[in-house]
Parts: C-alpha cells; sequence; structure tokens
C-alpha cells in the first residue's frame, strides 16, 4: 500500500483510513476507507450527480477480499456515506485539484475530525488560491519526479 494514501492518528494506533482517489470516466470523486468505523466517504467536488454503482461493488469485493484473507474472516459490509458538505467545484474540469486538495486538508487536520466537518451540507468552494497551492505542488513533484 503506498504510504501517501494512508492517514494516521498518532494518538490512536487503531485509527487508519486509506484515500482513494476514482475517476469515474471524465470525473474525479475522493473515496475514503475508515476501517475503525466500517465505513467508506464519498467526496464528490459536483455532489451526488454520478452514478458509483459499479465502484460501490468493484470496492466492496476488495474490502470482502481484504477482511478475508488479512482477518480470516468476512466482515458486514462497509457503509457507504456521501459527504455532501464537501465544497463543490464551479465549473466542468477542476474536479481532480479538488479532489488533491480534499486528501491535504484531512491529512493537515492533526485530530482528523473530517467525518463531521464534511457530513453537514454545506455551500462553500475552494478559492483559486487554495487550488492553485495544490497545482503548484503537483507540477513541483511531477518535476522533482522527472529531473531527479
Amino acid at each position: 500500500m503506498d504510504p501517501a494514501r494512508i492517514a494516521h492518528d498518532p494518538r490512536d494506533g487503531n485509527l487508519c483510513i486509506f484515500f482513494i482517489p476514482y475517476n469515474l470516466g471524465g470525473h474525479w470523486i475522493l473515496t475514503i476507507i475508515d476501517e475503525d468505523k466500517d465505513n467508506v466517504y464519498v467526496m464528490d467536488p459536483l455532489g451526488a450527480r454520478h452514478s458509483q454503482d459499479a465502484w460501490k461493488t468493484v470496492l466492496n469485493n476488495g474490502i470482502k477480499a481484504f477482511n478475508a484473507q488479512i482477518r480470516g474472516r468476512p466482515r458486514k459490509l462497509s457503509t457507504w456515506i456521501m459527504f455532501s458538505g464537501a465544497p463543490k467545484q464551479s465549473d466542468g474540469k477542476s474536479c481532480g485539484y479538488f479532489v488533491m486538495r480534499y486528501m491535504k486538508d484531512i491529512c493537515k487536520d492533526s485530530s482528523l475530525k473530517f467525518r463531521n466537518k464534511y457530513r453537514a451540507r454545506r455551500k462553500d468552494t475552494y478559492t483559486q488560491m487554495e487550488l492553485d497551492e495544490v497545482r503548484e505542488e503537483l507540477a513541483t513533484h511531477v518535476l522533482e519526479w522527472l529531473f531527479d
């Protein structure tokens, strides 16, 4: 597992979340697996406009296989929760940057209280400066990788 896609709360050794950015075919969403709560959270920059049934099936099957292999027994299916309070994009092209910003904000929050923060419906979006920040970080990372 790529350590960049896992977040741990140092105060709780059992808390482990997995970030899974996923492209539904022209649109990015963020899926977060929370092992502690047996929940799968979805953050969609457009709201709940896209059907995620196929993705749910794939991910549920993966979770079942993981639980059977690691834990030796199946567990109940995870509960899927749409975070309606996630910031929304106002255009048709910035979803990938929103997904990167979601991950950055969750990782920066040392309390990992994202469950409460994004559950309630809000009307905010990211500022251009906040999106430019992740654009610059991505560009820097890619350039370092290319020329390292």
